[in-house]
């Protein structure tokens, strides 16, 4: 009866470190990289950067990165919502063929059903994508009084001062610029 519980007790001392060394190397979260998209082309004056920097978000994302879409420039601008509660990413349709395109490397059906730009931001935050706005930019422009408020910007859109924009620039591993 002994050497039973000493086999098993010597199974479980070899098994487990080998089971633990399999599930944490294969856990999405142990490679991702932080990766910050920084937006600062203005859609109504270039569609072309943007298109691209919401497709490397979701990219990013589905390869399992840790992805911040950060607004700074002209792009923060574009988050400002009128009077009608829209920004400028809320009036501007993807394009069908770009969803096709994405579709068909991703296979989720869910990008079929976004119409707006604006609704692609949502996605990526619903997601896990942190969506971030230089925030001295904003109170700069007149969009927002105080660095931290979100009157004029969606709800899910977190404003950084220039010493937070710092730190997450300094700590991603990887920052595309669009």
């Amino acid at each position: 009866m002994k050497n039973k519980s000493l086999i098993y007790l010597l199974f479980m001392i070899l098994l487990v470190p080998v089971l633990a060394g399999f599930i944490f190397s294969n856990y999405p979260g142990t490679s991702a990289k932080k990766v910050i998209i920084h937006l600062t082309t203005n859609i109504k004056k270039d569609d072309g950067p943007p298109c691209v920097a919401f497709d490397m978000a979701l990219t990013n994302l589905k390869l399992g990165n840790k992805v911040e879409f950060l607004f700074d420039g002209e792009a923060a601008w574009n988050l400002k919502k009128s009077k009608d509660g829209k920004n400028d990413f809320d009036r501007y349709t993807i394009p069908e063929d770009l969803k096709k395109l994405l579709f068909e490397e991703f296979k989720d059906r869910s990008l079929m059903k976004l119409k707006t730009f604006g609704g692609f931001l949502e996605y990526l935050h619903n997601k896990g994508v942190k969506i971030t706005v230089n925030g001295t930019w904003n109170v700069l422009t007149s969009v927002e009084k105080k660095i931290k408020d979100r009157t004029h910007i969606p709800s899910y859109v977190e404003p950084l001062t220039l010493k937070e924009m710092a730190e997450y620039i300094n700590d991603s591993q990887i920052n595309y610029k669009y």
